[in-house]
């Protein structure tokens, strides 16, 4: 187990700079100039914009700038948001340097990205807690009563909530319990995970990956419900209850963990609309400021920080299959 998960960690230094080139690339080639979007209205001062692109590093080669924001990341320097500047590279940025070093009034781009993680793995881990308690639960309803009315009408509610789109189902769910019953007197903005304010929005982040937590529960029950060591246990009068809870979860749950840890990762890193709707200052929400004003350095952090997310929360998956199942090796 130590020598694969060894493997494993040094298997993702190439993923990651694979990633890192071509989110780099895609901000170099993009149709937003960046030193336009930080110069605001003096953009079309040619000299002063001249001489923001040079005090950004922008002036030099493709290659140069990569290796530079590489160097910059492996020394911990993750870069300086452009859009904090204001209007927006003051005299003083533009004397003090060139890349992503250079000193100003901007923001760190690693303490916008932390500060906003935080409020995202919150509202992620009420989803998973939600999606996992409802969708196992569900499934197993589900393949007990195996073809009965109860399991068409699970499978085919789990069809829906899926399909919805979150930009659909947020709206409908605002409307309902906002203004036609006003369970809730408001639901933007962020008070922390348990407060009311946090309902909604998990339950539309929820929504969408339930259909796969549902059917992979119920597949895991139907494919244990025929084996021996489940017939001996019934055979011995145990009730149908624990039978369900101490000899088939257990097995069932090895494709549900594989999906969980899939979903896990997108819970945290891919609320982009939910957030935007709830008007949620995470992650997501940051993801789309900085993209639309062309704040290149915190968006190519977000990318990076959630391919980490993305890789880490596979590992850990994989990892944990030996726990639920002790036939799983790890050659």
């Amino acid at each position: 187990m130590f020598l694969y998960t060894l493997r494993r960690l040094v298997s993702i230094l190439p993923i990651v700079v694979v990633v890192m080139l071509i989110t780099f690339t895609l901000s170099y080639f993009g149709p937003i100039d960046t030193v336009r979007a930080v110069l605001g209205e003096d953009w079309e001062d040619e000299q002063r914009y001249e001489e923001v692109k040079r005090a950004l590093g922008l002036d030099r080669p493709f290659l140069i700038q990569f290796l530079d924001y590489v160097s910059s990341l492996w020394g911990g320097n993750w870069g300086r948001s452009l859009s904090s500047f204001g209007g927006v590279a003051s005299d003083r940025a533009v004397g003090e340097g060139r890349g992503v070093g250079f000193s100003g009034t901007s923001t760190g781009v690693r303490e916008m990205i932390l500060g906003r993680l935080a409020i995202s793995a919150q509202l992620g881990l009420w989803s998973l807690i939600i999606l996992t308690f409802v969708g196992i639960l569900f499934g197993v309803l589900a393949a007990v009563k195996q073809n009965t009315t109860l399991d068409y009408a699970i499978v085919t509610s789990s069809i829906v909530a899926s399909s919805i789109p979150a930009y659909v189902i947020g709206p409908i769910l605002l409307i309902i319990f906002v203004l036609k019953i006003p369970v809730f007197k408001t639901v933007g903005g962020w008070d922390g995970m348990f407060s009311r304010q946090a309902i909604l929005p998990a339950i539309v982040l929820a929504a969408g990956p339930s259909l796969v937590v549902v059917r992979q529960a119920r597949a895991g029950i139907i494919e244990v419900l025929s084996k021996d060591f489940v017939r001996t246990a019934r055979a011995k009068g145990m009730p149908e209850r624990l039978v369900v809870a101490r000899h088939m979860l257990r097995t069932a749950m090895i494709p549900v963990l594989t999906s969980l840890g899939l979903i896990t990762s997108g819970l945290v890193t891919g609320s982009l609309f939910v957030e935007q709707i709830f008007n949620i200052p995470g992650i997501g929400k940051l993801a789309i400021q900085t993209l639309m004003s062309g704040d290149h350095p915190v968006f190519m952090g977000i990318i990076l920080l959630q391919s980490l997310i993305f890789i880490t929360v596979n590992l850990m998956t994989d990892l944990l299959y030996g726990a639920l199942d002790p036939r799983v090796t790890y050659d």
